[in-house]
């Protein structure tokens, strides 16, 4: 780079806008040699070889792709390794993953990983007793939106002590496959964080997801159907005999397991809910009456409850198989159903390949993952290797699969860190609120998609340019002073006079403004990336274009914004 020689005040702007188009048009590139590699068949040595070489040639994308990003002390150990081996060892990850001490501190007092139990109840009560004040008139209108204003205040604060906890597992976690099947997870059994379901994200997370992630997938579906945040979001709190809601029933079958078109009937999903009538959620913090007869058959953990005077315990035909059982039993009996069927191996493998490999998987690579998913029982990890080993993957790593925010985001902080630890992440949440991927945000119980298209459009291009240039500058505001829902003085107190949890001021739609670069951290000069490990290893495999923009930057600052919105950075 030459600052000497004149240049346009315009020209790292035209170059973003050129990387624009080269970016949207290299996430669906595929190569003649590429499609022709990975339809010849290998066996399992040539396989791992072809894995290793491949990694060899293209480590930051095979890190971008088994990870949320490559970073220095991750490419060594893939050069020290080799692919398979690294693989392996993500497979098998520490159960206790060490983190910088000062983040693990921070996030071990986090109240949001409090007990639900501890946690949501008293928000519960604190609601119904206002709301039935306010309908006995016992309630200055004033005083009632004020408290309910603070109410949703401490909820707006434990969602977003979640979503920090996520993206800071995310940014600094060695077991980076398992936090990206963490997330892959979390959106294939979507919930939504509205009501009181966002202080109940991290447990979902960290409680529900993590533990099954690479475990079997039937342990991983049972989990998900006992959790009171599905419960709660597909309203089969409200399911009980001669009232059936389906819609949990219709959206386990069409989007958990089997698929659209797998054959199931609108027959199957009514008995399907029958099957689930009594299983639900008690907020109210106090023990569940049944009368004595049924005492024997209710269950209850944490905030879940079966309850038997709710469920309806005749015979239900569910995809031919009459179920006999009672309660809890016939529930067991519908997920090993589920979880078994081969419907539920294809359509759970193709979202698997399509999240890390390709929007349309090879069908050779999908039949063999389908395949080790029946000899396993549904090993996630089994099924793993079988897709990252096979020639396709290595294949894939030479064909650009375009980032979705998530990846972007997390990424560019992971390449651009250089060993400082987060002590801000609200920025964090902000940018994914502006690219249009919040955590938690999806509404709608398909999950985010995982296609690449979905994500390419020209308004979310410029949106992270603009984030490509944050990056670019430093993102000083990421090392400022924790946020107000982060400091140990916010810890959440007792309950109140009203059983809440005391008042904070409310955030902006979880996805508050980038904060100012606070004083003490204006005079840091922005990273240089240029002789960064991601760089360096990504050197080799940038297009001409965009050696030459890079150059042509006058400024480290230019330079930086250039290569996180290239499209190589921005596919992998």
């Amino acid at each position: 780079m030459n600052s000497s020689s004149p240049r346009s005040s315009g020209r790292p702007a035209a170059a973003l806008l050129a990387f624009a188009m080269l970016a949207g048009c290299a996430a669906h590139a595929q190569t003649l040699a590429t499609a022709q590699l990975a339809a010849r068949p290998q066996p399992a040595q040539a396989s791992a070889d072809l894995l290793d070489a491949a990694a060899r040639a293209h480590p930051v994308a095979f890190l971008d792709r088994i990870g949320w990003g490559a970073e220095a002390g991750q490419l060594r150990m893939l050069q020290r390794l080799g692919a398979v081996r690294y693989l392996d060892a993500q497979l098998r990850p520490d159960p206790d993953p060490a983190l910088p001490p000062e983040l693990q501190a921070q996030l071990a007092a986090l109240p949001v990983n409090r007990p639900l139990t501890e946690l949501v109840p008293p928000l519960a009560r604190a609601q119904r007793a206002l709301f039935l004040r306010k309908r006995e008139g016992g309630e200055d209108a004033t005083q009632a939106q004020a408290r309910l204003q603070a109410i949703q205040a401490d909820k707006n604060r434990l969602t977003q002590q979640a979503m920090a906890q996520q993206l800071l597992l995310a940014v600094y976690a060695p077991n980076q496959l398992q936090q990206r099947l963490d997330w892959f997870w979390q959106n294939h059994f979507n919930v939504f964080r509205g009501g009181n379901i966002g202080p109940m994200m991290a447990d979902y997370t960290q409680r529900v997801i993590a533990p099954h992630a690479l475990g079997h997938f039937r342990d991983l579906l049972q989990a998900t159907m006992f959790s009171p945040q599905m419960l709660l979001y597909l309203n089969n709190a409200q399911n009980a005999r001669g009232h059936v809601n389906e819609n949990y029933a219709r959206e386990v079958m069409e989007l958990h397991t089997l698929g659209v078109g797998a054959g199931y009937t609108q027959a199957d999903v009514t008995n399907l809910a029958r099957v689930l009538t009594g299983l639900g959620v008690d907020l109210a913090d106090r023990p569940v009456r049944v009368r004595p007869a049924l005492r024997g058959e209710l269950w209850q953990q944490g905030l879940v409850v079966f309850n038997p005077a709710r469920h309806d315990p005749d015979p239900k035909l569910v995809l031919g198989q009459t179920l006999h059982g009672r309660g809890l039993d016939e529930i067991e009996q519908v997920i090993t159903l589920l979880a078994d069927s081969p419907a539920t191996a294809r359509h759970v493998s193709f979202e698997l390949a399509q999240y890390f490999v390709a929007d349309h998987p090879d069908p050779a690579m999908l039949n063999a993952m389908v395949r080790t998913w029946a000899q396993t029982q549904g090993d996630i990890p089994a099924v793993l290797r079988t897709m990252f080993t096979s020639p396709q993957f290595a294949a894939s790593l030479s064909a650009p699969q375009f980032k979705d925010p998530m990846r972007y985001v997390v990424s560019a902080v992971r390449a651009s860190l250089n060993g400082r630890v987060v002590t801000d992440p609200q920025p964090l949440i902000g940018m994914l609120g502006r690219l249009g991927e919040p955590l938690y945000g999806r509404q709608t119980p398909d999950g985010y998609p995982l296609n690449s298209g979905a994500w390419d459009s020209p308004g979310q291009l410029t949106t992270r340019f603009e984030v490509a240039r944050q990056m670019g500058f430093g993102a000083p505001a990421l090392f400022g002073p924790p946020p107000p829902f982060m400091r140990a003085e916010a810890s959440l107190p007792g309950p109140g006079v009203d059983g809440g949890l005391g008042a904070m001021p409310a955030m902006d739609a979880m996805n508050p403004a980038p904060a100012a670069a606070p004083a003490a951290r204006a005079h840091l000069p922005p990273p240089d990336l240029a002789r960064s490990a991601v760089f360096l290893a990504a050197e080799p495999n940038l297009s001409r274009a965009t050696l030459q923009a890079l150059a042509q930057a006058d400024r480290p600052v230019d330079w930086n914004a250039l290569w996180l919105s290239s499209p190589e950075f921005m596919n992998d």
